[in-house]
């Protein structure tokens, strides 16, 4: 008997607390919303906004309910921001419920994203208290994410920063001479041939004919005189003085064998030598003789009256009129430096050449291992040249060693940390290291590479999670960064044209028009792009996981392409 009505006692109190339990009974998905409906992070961060509602007669006054974001993940679950609700009868600071109207509410939840989340699902959870008792109801599946697209914009798709060689194929130099002349003479004086400026003049010609590959390339020669005395006698002294220097400098080049063409002219008065000497000169009435100069334009008249200056005069005619008596000789010379097909047999026979020679020869092939080989020539043969340090890292990073291109780099910024190579690339190394912010300081250092700056502040800023400056700096890019920043603004049409123009497209290209696809709901081209893309292992493994995905990740054709 007394068995029985222990049992009867029990089944009674199951009944009670099953009763007790259904008026707090389960709650359903209909009750909430999450914003986003797929997580996203953004700048390393996920935030997300859930707004649930309790229903009419559902919160008892004397019961609590907390409500715990539960994200599970590989495996693993990681509780997110609790928020506790009571009811009407329950003294506290928490939100309040009625029992008779139900209610809403707001629930915010900031967490970091780590790796693995990229595959999982939140969940509510909810532990009810009424006092006397506490039990759980069951949980409630709100959302999938994580969207972590952003985070395909990467550094090693950034171009490195190769410092720019001085070579040119054909050098010019210029050297320039005066002869001068006795007043109202004509006639090339001896001693104005041993001047040292006609001897190197001479000389430099001498070296064109010495020179394989050197020419002169022009002649330029100007007669004047001085601007004293009658107009037509300076006009005859001028062309006099004009023809004799042309005379002497054809018989230089005759003696080269150079048929070079003189360009030649004369000038009858000299008035601009002359103001320009005056200004030049420390002459006590300079100011006086300038003020004559822009007081009259006729050249008859500014002499009567420089001449008026009797003392100005006198210096004039010593110090100045005779430098004016001149013709000035101006020589253009070459020297063609080794063609293309030559600098790149000197590489490779191992000839000695320049370092301006080797940075360009580098210049003249699109294969790194070529271009690291030539980099690394010019580092041992002119190890103190920051640039050839600079471009060596440079080339191993476009083979994708970065160890040893963050070593050059390093060795670049000790050698010149004032270039915009050298910040640039120890700014994108910093970047690829996930040190944004020391990556976004040495960037800011390298104002003048312009659209390069650009494309890697834009990865900075994809990272940052800032998308509008993101995008602003790829702005006319076609690249897949540039696709990436259309892609984490939902601007899906603008993406697929800038992932048809990328000139050189790879695996990450097929991926981003893979993820193209999926949005649009394209199947057929979804899957034709991801078999080009999973050629990269890392994105076949992403694939697999990528909420981008997930509509298709059950079907057997995607399964087959990221097994």
């Amino acid at each position: 008997m007394k068995k029985h009505l222990l049992v009867a006692l029990a089944a009674l109190a199951m009944t009670f607390g099953f009763m007790s339990c259904k008026k707090m009974g389960p709650l359903s998905q209909e009750y909430f919303k999450v914003t986003p409906a797929v997580l996203e992070a953004k700048g390393g961060v996920v935030n997300a906004t859930i707004t649930g509602t309790f229903p009419e007669k559902y919160l008892k006054k004397k019961a609590t309910v907390t409500l715990t974001p539960v994200l599970k993940y590989n495996g693993t679950s990681e509780k997110l921001t609790a928020a506790t609700f009571q009811g009407e009868a329950v003294k506290g600071n928490n939100k309040k419920i009625s029992y008779k109207a139900g209610g809403t509410y707001t629930h915010r939840v900031q967490f970091d994203f780590k790796p693995g989340m990229e595959k999982s699902e939140l969940y509510l959870t909810f532990q009810v208290n009424t006092g006397s008792k506490t039990f759980d109801l069951p949980e409630i599946k709100v959302a999938d994410g994580i969207n972590c697209t952003y985070m395909l914009a990467k550094a090693e798709n950034l171009e490195p920063a190769f410092a720019a060689d001085g070579f040119s194929h054909s050098v010019t130099s210029t050297q320039t001479a005066d002869i001068n002349f006795l007043v109202a003479k004509t006639n090339i004086r001896s001693s104005e041939l041993d001047k040292d400026e006609i001897k190197a003049l001479a000389e430099k010609l001498k070296q064109v004919s010495a020179t394989e590959g050197s020419k002169v390339e022009s002649v330029e020669i100007s007669g004047y005189a001085s601007p004293e005395g009658s107009v037509s006698l300076n006009t005859n002294l001028a062309e006099g003085r004009e023809k004799v220097a042309v005379d002497y400098m054809n018989k230089q080049l005759d003696q080269i064998k150079q048929n070079v063409e003189i360009d030649s002219k004369y000038t009858s008065e000299d008035w601009d030598g002359f103001q320009e000497l005056v200004q030049k000169s420390d002459i006590q009435d300079k100011a006086l003789i300038l003020s004559v100069l822009s007081q009259f334009s006729d050249p008859d008249q500014r002499e009567v009256e420089i001449r008026k200056l009797s003392a100005a005069y006198k210096v004039l005619a010593t110090d100045i009129l005779p430098q004016l008596r001149r013709s000035k000789m101006k020589v253009v010379t070459s020297v063609s430096g080794k063609t293309d097909d030559q600098l790149k047999a000197a590489v490779k026979n191992g000839e000695q050449l320049s370092i301006e020679e080797l940075l360009y020869t580098a210049t003249l092939t699109e294969n790194a291992k070529e271009k690291e080989e030539i980099y690394q020539k010019a580092v041992d043969q002119y190890p103190d040249d920051w640039r050839a340090v600079n471009n060596l890292g440079a080339a191993k990073y476009l083979l994708g060693d970065f160890a040893g291109a963050e070593k050059q780099f390093s060795k670049a910024m000790d050698m010149n940390s004032s270039a915009d190579e050298t910040n640039y690339n120890w700014g994108i190394i910093k970047l690829r290291n996930g040190e944004n912010k020391i990556a976004e300081q040495f960037l800011g250092k390298a104002a003048g590479l312009g659209d390069k700056l650009d494309a890697a502040l834009g990865v900075v800023y994809l990272h940052k999670g800032d998308y509008g400056a993101a995008n602003k700096a790829l702005d006319g890019d076609k690249t897949n960064n540039a696709a990436i920043g259309k892609l984490v603004v939902r601007d899906n049409a603008s993406a697929e044209s800038i992932l048809e123009s990328v000139e050189t497209p790879n695996a990450l290209t097929h991926y981003l028009k893979a993820i193209v696809n999926a949005r649009k709901g394209n199947k057929t081209n979804l899957i034709s792009e991801l078999k080009q893309a999973v050629s990269d292992s890392n994105l076949k493994k992403r694939a697999k996981v990528d909420i981008e995905f997930a509509k298709y990740a059950s079907e057997s054709d995607f399964a087959a392409v990221v097994k």
